[in-house]
């Protein structure tokens, strides 16, 4: 074994916390990103009218911050998994902060400035996984804001099973959630407006979940086909 192997072999099992790249571009820029969203959380005139935007916002940006701090300690040829639980929990945070920007808790140009740094910090975890393109196996797409022409698609990884999970009637009821706050916000919306907002399922996700609402008598629907608009009851 040559001296580029034997630094190769240890920069592999050496913590992230050792890595430079991912210390300064992946750690430090998400702890900007958390105390950013808490200091315009802290700052907010009504916070009664708001106080569930901000409590979900707050609740995912520390899922967020404890995720990556926890990669720190782990060594790089076994920090998989800890990234993709870190980008997943971005993604989550990154969907919470559109639906509060439609409810109008946050203004575009700082869902934009937001927006553009979670982008970074995926863009740099993905150097960290071993199959490029990282995420390759979910649709998640975040569709530019008003007047930008920013577009991303991210994927996230395969589940191996299709056997019903304990986590998805979470899942499920968060989603639902987070179309009734759209809703709320909006008084009627098409799936693509919705589909703007909730960018960790596929359209198609999210019209099945409006149909199951409407059988429900959550949602009603205005239209048919595409021109289809939806309100709540």
């Amino acid at each position: 074994m040559d001296s580029r192997d034997i630094l190769k072999a240890t920069q592999s099992t050496q913590r992230l916390v050792q890595d430079q790249d991912y210390y300064k571009y992946i750690f430090k820029k998400t702890e900007k990103i958390v105390s950013v969203i808490f200091y315009i959380t802290n700052n907010i005139n009504d916070s009664d009218k708001y106080k569930t935007y901000v409590d979900d916002i707050l609740s995912a940006a520390k899922s967020v911050h404890d995720a990556v701090l926890k990669s720190l300690e782990v060594r790089s040829h076994v920090a998989e998994e800890v990234i993709r639980d870190s980008a997943h929990a971005l993604i989550v945070l990154e969907s919470k902060l559109h639906v509060s920007q439609v409810a109008g808790l946050i203004a575009p140009e700082v869902m934009h400035v937001l927006s553009s740094e979670i982008d970074a910090v995926l863009r740099g975890m993905n150097k960290y996984l071993k199959n490029t393109g990282a995420f390759d196996d979910m649709e998640y797409t975040v569709s530019p804001i008003p007047d930008t022409p920013r577009q991303r698609t991210v994927r996230a990884p395969r589940r191996e099973s299709h056997a019903t999970t304990a986590s998805e009637p979470s899942i499920t009821l968060d989603r639902r959630e987070r179309i009734k706050t759209i809703l709320e916000a909006k008084g009627e919306a098409t799936i693509k407006d919705i589909s703007d907002v909730i960018t960790d399922c596929s359209e198609k996700t999210i019209q099945r979940e409006l149909t199951t609402m409407i059988e429900d008598n959550i949602v009603k629907r205005h239209g048919e086909r595409r021109w289809s608009r939806y309100s709540l009851f």
